[in-house]
């Protein structure tokens, strides 16, 4: 049995984050950034929903391409 949540449980800013992330062509990084979240309070809901496969996220993404992302975004 798991935990029942009502819609007043959700954080919406993570909901939104997810949606763009899961719906979108959005990086993981730019799905946060829009939605006013961190990437790792992202990257952490999505584990714990257990949705990490179904999305394809790779928490143990390369370094050197998340830091390029980063200065582009700059």
């Amino acid at each position: 049995m798991g935990v029942e949540q009502t819609v007043e449980d959700i954080d919406r800013r993570l909901a939104t984050a997810f949606g763009l992330y899961a719906l979108t062509d959005a990086s993981l990084h730019e799905a946060a950034a829009v939605s006013d979240v961190t990437t790792l309070e992202l990257e952490m809901a999505i584990e714990e929903a257990g949705l990490g496969e179904a999305v394809d996220l790779d928490t143990e993404g390369d370094v050197s391409e998340t830091i390029d992302d980063l200065l582009d975004d700059s």
